[in-house]
């Protein structure tokens, strides 16, 4: 029958095709070479409709979208250090929190390295770090006090950078 059939098709091993140590050899597209990719298609576009290139750099109403998020999820720190879940407060200061690091570096690069804007950031940074020593010390004291401190250095921040 035809069950019986792709049955047997589908359980019978499938002959190796392959000589020992092709597979050390085969070279495979990784993101190295689809960044190059993008930087070849960026630089070939370069000159013609901006809408068109692949990357236009970094967009003001995404970073500020970024920043954003952020900002809620330092709100978040005081609730989960009331409740004492100190690796749940290191995991939004390495994830979320991690990308708010990126982020203000990719706004201090849009402004062209501003010292002001570095200054700034700086700060957050270090608001962010004394969380993490914070909740490290499971004080529930120091993770309130440094998020409400990042969040004040935070606001600073876009305003200093995006005025």
């Amino acid at each position: 029958s035809v069950a019986t059939t792709t049955l047997a098709t589908l359980i019978s091993p499938l002959p190796v095709r392959a000589k020992g140590g092709d597979a050390a050899s085969m070279k495979v597209p990784g993101v190295g070479s689809y960044i190059d990719y993008l930087i070849k298609k960026n630089d070939e576009q370069r000159g013609t409709d901006p809408s068109v290139m692949l990357y236009q750099g970094a967009d003001l109403e995404t970073q500020l979208r970024r920043l954003s998020d952020s900002a809620n999820r330092l709100t978040e720190i005081k609730d989960l250090a009331e409740d004492k879940k100190w690796s749940q407060v290191q995991g939004v200061i390495t994830g979320p929190l991690g990308t708010l690091v990126q982020t203000m570096n990719t706004v201090i690069t849009a402004s062209g390295g501003d010292k002001k804007v570095k200054d700034a950031a700086t700060i957050v940074k270090g608001d962010v770090i004394a969380i993490g020593q914070a909740a490290t010390k499971k004080s529930t004291e120091g993770c309130i006090e440094g998020a409400d401190l990042a969040m004040k250095d935070l606001e600073a921040f876009v305003k200093i950078a995006f005025e």
